[in-house]
């Protein structure tokens, strides 16, 4: 059997060097046997690096990373929603509040790593909805994060914010929709919920929007005190 191409191998090794190093010493050599022969296609390449973050977050010793971020972006975004009820008046659309935008802030910041720890309670079962999910959620709460810290200096303010919190709620509820099709349909409603929620007039939304994301802190800080986690390594196949 002739040995596999420098390049095959060169490609191989970046991706599997994306793993931690007791990950690598322990299956690197068989990955990479794996990669060379099979290939790196678009859906394997996805695969793997789901699998190294899933690697990175849950070691022998469980990260409880995800967890801290979304209990954190729950507290910042019922601060929020207080902040704002307690105004005499409603606030205009989007729904903003000068004094209230670093709480926000700071909940769209920790909801980033938050719904990744998401995505890979999908493990192997991700699904073509499960990685647009997380694809559209991630690009929509960086959007919208870099939308805020614009607003919060003043440099823009409106519809792009608006459009920004749409896509994350777009893939926020396609995470949602992935979670219940994996049995997990409380954790898979209240991510579905937060995505309306993230959409509706503000009066509504905001307490709704945190109220959803307080119940999606709740299930998980129960899921990581029993120890149960449904994710799987890199597929291949």
């Amino acid at each position: 059997m002739s040995s596999p191409p420098a390049a095959a191998r060169s490609r191989a090794a970046r991706y599997v060097g994306l793993y931690p190093r007791a990950w690598r010493e322990r299956y690197g050599d068989e990955l990479e046997a794996v990669l060379e022969a099979d290939g790196l296609g678009l859906r394997t390449r996805f695969d793997l690096v789901r699998g190294a973050l899933d690697a990175h977050l849950h070691p022998r010793t469980r990260s409880p990373l995800p967890v801290v971020a979304v209990v954190s972006a729950s507290a910042f975004a019922v601060a929020h929603a207080l902040t704002l009820a307690a105004q005499p008046v409603a606030t205009d659309w989007p729904g903003y509040l000068e004094e209230a935008l670093p709480l926000i802030i700071a909940s769209v910041l920790a909801l980033i790593p938050g719904v990744v720890g998401l995505w890979l309670k999908l493990g192997d079962s991700d699904g073509a909805l499960g990685r647009i999910g997380v694809i559209l959620a991630v690009v929509g709460y960086v959007a919208w994060l870099v939308a805020l810290l614009a607003a919060a200096t003043r440099l823009a303010y409106g519809p792009l914010t608006a459009a920004a919190a749409t896509v994350a709620m777009a893939g926020t509820a396609a995470l949602g929709v992935a979670l219940v099709g994996r049995a997990r349909i409380v954790l898979g409603a209240l991510l579905a919920t937060a995505a309306l929620a993230g959409i509706a007039p503000p009066a509504l939304g905001w307490p709704a929007f945190a109220a959803a994301w307080t119940g999606v802190a709740a299930v998980l800080l129960v899921d990581f005190a029993n120890g149960s986690d449904a994710r799987g390594g890199p597929r291949l196949a």
